[in-house]
């Protein structure tokens, strides 16, 4: 393995320091289970993704600074992507866009984090953390919408089938 330490890994513990801070402001949000079900969701999710595409035979991009696995993208699908998702349901819980009568509002906050989420996929691609051999940003417009509506049918699964988690 060709690892070593510089910009584009720094960047990201930066960035996952910065998401796990806010993780533990908002996690009283949630109760346990939902966090380690919602945790261990997301982290599978997204490494089974970014592994789809970026091993062979699509290698669409790679993480850091070779095609090799690095550790450093093991943090960033550990505390960075998934604190992101529990600040997406909680803001989605708090602006209470579960109902019905605010789906208008749930399409432009599905668009706003979309939107965010795009600008901090170009922010890695500018640090050096995503190496594009294939990929091209424009290609993630629908993933994180789809990406966006599985996380909250997973939630919303969680809170009907699990009678004990508390509701928000």
């Amino acid at each position: 393995m060709n690892f070593h330490v510089d910009w584009n890994e720094w960047f990201i513990v930066i960035c996952s320091v910065i998401a796990m801070t806010v993780f533990f402001r908002i996690r009283k949000h949630f109760d346990a289970i939902t966090i380690v079900i919602l945790w261990t969701f997301n982290v599978a999710f997204v490494a089974s993704s970014d592994y789809e595409l970026a091993a062979p035979p699509f290698e669409l991009y790679y993480c850091g600074d070779n095609t090799t696995y690095e550790p450093i993208t093991a943090v960033a699908h550990v505390f960075l992507y998934t604190p992101f998702s529990f600040m997406f349901l909680f803001l989605y819980d708090k602006w209470n866009l579960r109902e019905k009568k605010n789906r208008m509002r749930l399409v432009f906050y599905i668009a706003g984090w979309t939107a965010f989420s795009i600008f901090f996929e170009w922010l890695q691609i500018l640090n050096g953390f995503f190496v594009y051999t294939g990929w091209k940003l424009y290609y993630s417009i629908p993933v994180y919408p789809v990406s966006a509506l599985i996380l909250i049918k997973v939630y919303h699964f969680i809170g009907n089938h699990l009678p004990l988690r508390k509701k928000a």
